[in-house]
């Protein structure tokens, strides 16, 4: 195979840190939503 200099990785850090904010947002999205309809 040739080597491609300008490859870059699909999967990254900054994608990871991502689905793992998601991860973490998506089952606290209705305590987080509560909490700012009750602080607003």
């Amino acid at each position: 195979m040739a080597d491609n200099s300008e490859f870059k990785e699909v999967y990254n850090k900054w994608y990871f840190l991502g689905s793992l904010v998601t991860l973490l947002a998506f089952p606290l999205l209705h305590i987080i939503c509560g909490w700012f309809t009750f602080w607003l």
